[in-house]
């Protein structure tokens, strides 16, 4: 009886430990930090598997690859491209740990953005700020810790004192960040001690909060804020958060909060300008993530400069 399936090679790449099986979606996602388009980023990867095909390589060390890789993006799309791979295919040597804190207001995209990145990065732990709360909620009383009741935009309702001074909005807002910002630093600290990558992302990761100097040494921290300015298009974040969730996360209880959502987000940009951290306007998924990865590639570019100099 006649074998029609023909079984495709097997493509080992190698290093001193041992070898594992070439894959083009992995490839994809390892071009795809880059910042190119990912249909690209399988195109060249396709275009990869086939060279070794056509030219029986059956068994590449995996620095072989990546200069092959390297070629390819070359000329496929140009030098800059190329030597960004490059760079990040490099970036287990700086023997530090990426932590990304992407902070901003409710409903500005900051878990989408975190979930992409996370799949472009190769980072397999993604925190919220909200399950940090959750999770102090369920183990702290709340005779101990008002402040962590209630959102980010309504936590003004559970102040232990009267405002003085200072919009209640604003005054509850950073009574819970004072509060969830002790588990947030504690979760960085224990990513830097295992040497985890990791992404902690929420409305409660405002900067200035933390003093994040003193772990330059030891990671490769970078803050970024989210922004949505234009009411009109913020709630249609909150419409896609609700058919997203299913109705768990319903739209109106926002809407009816945003110009307080609004109050803190100021508040958020204020303290990033202030701090010297970047905002980015989330109008754009695509633009915005594309956004970041830059970002990142320069701050990896500047840690290899110092091994250098």
């Amino acid at each position: 009886m006649e074998n029609n399936d023909i079984k495709a090679p097997v493509i080992v790449i190698t290093d001193k430990t041992g070898g594992l099986p070439f894959s083009k979606g992995i490839l994809a996602s390892s071009i795809s930090v880059t910042g190119l388009d990912i249909v690209l980023c399988h195109r060249i990867s396709y275009d990869v598997e086939q060279y070794l095909i056509e030219n029986r390589i059956m068994g590449i060390p995996m620095e072989e690859l990546r200069s092959l890789v390297f070629r390819f993006i070359k000329d496929t799309v140009n030098i800059e491209y190329a030597e960004k791979y490059l760079l990040w295919q490099s970036v287990g040597k700086l023997k530090k740990p990426i932590i990304i804190l992407i902070g901003g207001a409710t409903g500005v995209g900051k878990s989408t953005i975190a979930t992409i990145l996370a799949t472009r990065l190769n980072i397999t732990r993604v925190a919220s700020s909200d399950s940090i709360r959750e999770v102090m909620r369920a183990t702290v009383s709340d005779k101990v810790i008002r402040a962590i009741r209630g959102s980010s935009y309504n936590a003004y309702q559970h102040l232990t004192l009267p405002p003085v001074g200072v919009d209640p909005v604003i005054l509850g807002f950073r009574e819970q960040v004072m509060a969830v910002i002790v588990g947030v630093e504690a979760i960085v600290k224990r990513s830097i001690i295992e040497k985890n990558d990791i992404i902690i992302e929420g409305a409660h990761v405002v900067p200035g909060y933390m003093n994040l100097s003193e772990y330059n040494s030891s990671a490769i921290i970078q803050e970024i804020v989210f922004a949505v300015a234009d009411k009109d298009i913020h709630k249609e974040h909150f419409t896609k958060r609700t058919t997203e969730t299913q109705g768990s996360r319903p739209m109106q209880k926002y809407i009816e909060h945003l110009d307080k959502i609004h109050m803190i987000q100021k508040y958020i940009e204020e303290l990033a300008v202030e701090n010297k951290v970047p905002i980015i306007e989330n109008y754009n998924l695509d633009n915005a993530v594309n956004e970041v990865l830059e970002i990142l590639f320069q701050r990896v570019k500047k840690e290899f400069s110092k091994i250098r100099s």
